[in-house]
């Protein structure tokens, strides 16, 4: 009775949250499955990436984008509602407006079944040509024009975050890297952590890749930096703000949607194949989530609360610094530790841009038979640090919940 009438109504936001997400995680893997012959948008990707025809490619990812913005507007919509107090003849009307739906939709296929013309698509008007045409023209202009401010952007990160970071972590000593990572694992996620971390650490010494590993996690903690970095900024931006949502959240859905080898073609015209353009693909695909968490974290906070603190004359930004983001560290703390796992994602198509590391191992594995063997050994590191830091950021989820806030 607790989890039927008390957990799971109070949870119905959140729930609906992690539907929406798991819809956009869904779509994002098409491509994926065109790898393995699955029919579908993802078969007229891949063959247009394969002859590095942009425009073809991008029009069919445009078109999986549509997808996702119409079934995120529609669970969004689902998640609005549950907040929002109904009457019974608003009740009465939305079963009724559901029922005709119903009988629309099947006296639709009905005769989609029984007429050729109305089960036949219409060839025009067709504007998949002026699309293709405009993006791929699009594409041969940023590669050839932006160079100027993609190379020093691309040897600002590199030169003072990940290079430094990577040699701190591949370069130094083994005992002396596992032991910095376990005392993180500890002081942030608690002493499970810290077990769980030992034997993944333990697992990825074992399988003999502990360099391509280490470089490998500088790549990633750099990326995930990035994520939350932009998580917070966008996430608060529209939470506060109904018009900046409105343009934002069409452009995640499209960023979190479209298949990566779309733009990591005119990606590596612009920085060449290397790291940062590994590190690019990662922001772009794991940055919506984390954003969308932060939003509606920030959603979240209780309306006495922003009215409390309105009363006592706090500005804008102490609105936003000293109540709106210490109330949702939890949602923070999630974004944070769905961003990372994001980012772990895309290592492997990291590995197809010279990001290095793990991924080219696994990439190798794939393409080359005599080395199955080490493919095969990168991925039981990947999935052993992607554990290690999931259990990790778990950890500092659990302690910065509500609930144990509370009790402690």
């Amino acid at each position: 009775q607790r989890l039927l009438y008390v957990q799971l109504p109070m949870a119905r936001r959140t729930i609906i949250v992690g539907i929406n997400q798991s819809i956009m995680a869904a779509l994002s893997m098409v491509t994926i499955a065109a790898f393995i012959n699955s029919p579908g948008l993802g078969i007229p990707v891949l063959t247009a990436l394969q002859s590095l025809d942009i425009g073809t490619a991008f029009t069919a990812g445009i078109l999986i984008a549509v997808m996702a913005v119409w079934l995120d507007r529609v669970t969004t919509a689902a998640g609005e509602q549950t907040t929002k107090f109904r009457t019974e003849a608003g009740t009465k009307r939305r079963r009724i407006a559901i029922a005709a739906g119903l009988v629309v939709t099947v006296v639709c296929v009905y005769l989609s079944r029984t007429y050729l013309d109305l089960a036949t698509f219409p060839t025009s008007p067709n504007f998949g040509s002026p699309v293709r045409d405009a993006s791929q023209s699009a594409a041969d202009w940023v590669a050839s024009n932006a160079s100027s401010v993609t190379v020093p952007i691309k040897n600002a990160i590199s030169g003072g975050l990940l290079n430094p970071f990577q040699t701190l972590l591949a370069e130094s000593p083994w005992w002396l890297t596992a032991s910095f990572l376990l005392l993180m694992a500890l002081l942030i996620g608690g002493l499970k952590a810290g077990v769980i971390s030992a034997a993944c650490l333990g697992a990825v010494f074992a399988v003999g890749i502990w360099n391509e590993s280490m470089i490998t996690v500088a790549t990633t903690l750099v990326g995930t930096v990035i994520v939350v970095v932009l998580a917070l900024v966008l996430g608060v931006l529209m939470a506060n703000s109904r018009t900046a949502d409105l343009i934002l959240r069409p452009i995640l859905d499209t960023a979190q949607t479209i298949p990566a080898f779309v733009y990591l073609i005119p990606a590596i015209a612009l920085f060449d194949p290397s790291r940062f353009t590994a590190i690019v693909a990662a922001v772009i695909y794991a940055s919506p989530v984390a954003i969308k968490l932060v939003c509606d974290g920030i959603r979240g906070v209780s309306a006495s609360s922003i009215e409390g603190a309105q009363s006592t004359g706090s500005n804008r930004w102490q609105m936003i610094t000293k109540v709106q983001l210490p109330m949702a560290r939890s949602s923070i703390a999630l974004a944070s530790n769905q961003g990372l796992l994001y980012v772990f994602a895309v290592i492997v198509i990291g590995g197809l841009v010279g990001a290095g590391g793990l991924g080219y191992y696994v990439v190798a594995g794939f393409s080359r038979g005599e080395l199955f063997g080490k493919g095969l050994a990168a991925g039981i590191a990947i999935v052993a640090l992607a554990v290690m830091f999931d259990r990790i950021t778990q950890g500092w989820v659990a302690r910065t919940s509500p609930t144990r806030t509370m009790t402690t």
